[in-house]
């Protein structure tokens, strides 16, 4: 499936997608009426990133897209596309890292930069987690213990590991963006960090629980400070997130649990919800209220 089987020019709300209101563009009492309601209407908006973009088990399915790839119908670029009436391309895929990004191939998809072109008005981009092993590392230290002996799930729960990436990952984000601003000079760069899988440190927390969050917020800053000298605008998703933790009412995402065959589920183990996509989905509206589209410039013949 080449790339035009990712594009969508979305203007209703799509399917399962949350009745309320979202907040910022939509929030007028005129719609289309207000020149800062309509300003991206009709806007190129591609759509980067792994699991925390793409959305796996969140139905409907994105039927076009691999089945692997778990992208969503109702992920945030799709909720954002369709409230602000954008010409979307999800090129999002679960288990992608920079280099699926910006190298190589992925469940039989081009590397996900190819979507962006000098036509494109807004990027979204999510994207680190699988680099560094964040939810990985999760994962692993929940397993039973005789799993946890086995060499390559050993690997995945190794902290050591886990920081070596952290230490290189922020270079990785700043060759991506760099890449998006040259493919794309006048795109709007949106850089989304991850939700959490767990609520505000306690003292509570286990060991790994400590780890987990030390790791999740060394990859959010140095997502912060790539995207910062980059001049891209910073979604932070993560601070949010920390209120509506697994098990909690409204969850942005959801912990472990043994999928069952002809069952729904919020979304898949250690990933967001229909409820958290929603979430980021608002906050970049919000950001979108107050940052108008980049309008080429006129040449010198007009």
């Amino acid at each position: 499936m080449g790339l035009k089987h990712a594009a969508h020019y979305v203007r209703m709300p799509p399917e399962g997608a949350c009745s309320r209101e979202v907040s910022g563009i939509l929030h007028h009492s005129r719609p289309g009426t207000d020149p800062e309601s309509t300003r991206w209407h009709g806007k190129k908006y591609v759509a980067l990133g792994s699991s925390f973009a793409s959305g796996p088990a969140i139905a409907p399915r994105e039927p076009d897209a691999p089945r692997l790839a778990g992208r969503s119908r109702n992920n945030y670029a799709h909720l954002v596309a369709a409230a602000a009436q954008l010409e979307l391309t999800d090129v999002t895929s679960s288990g992608a890292t920079c280099e699926h990004i910006l190298h190589e191939q992925q469940y039989g998809q081009p590397p996900q930069i190819r979507a962006v072109d000098s036509a494109t008005d807004l990027v979204t981009l999510t994207i680190g987690g699988n680099d560094v092993g964040l939810t990985q590392y999760r994962i692993a230290h929940r397993l039973p213990l005789p799993l946890r002996l086995i060499p390559p799930i050993a690997r995945l729960g190794d902290e050591t590991a886990v920081n070596h990436r952290l230490h290189t990952i922020e270079q990785s984000l700043t060759e991506v963006l760099t890449t998006i601003a040259r493919r794309a000079p006048r795109a709007r760069v949106l850089v989304v960090n991850y939700l959490s899988l767990l609520g505000p440190v306690s003292a509570q927390d286990r060991p790994v629980d400590r780890n987990y969050q030390q790791f999740a917020e060394s990859l959010a800053a140095h997502t912060a400070s790539a995207a910062a000298r980059a001049d891209a605008e910073l979604i932070d998703a993560r601070t949010p997130s920390l209120d509506h933790p697994p098990g909690s009412t409204g969850a942005w995402t959801i912990g472990g649990y043994l999928p069952l065959p002809g069952r729904q589920y919020p979304g898949a183990p250690f990933h967001p919800t229909a409820a958290g996509m929603a979430g980021v989905a608002d906050l970049i509206l919000d950001r979108l209220a107050s940052l108008p589209p980049i309008e080429p410039q006129p040449t010198a013949e007009s």
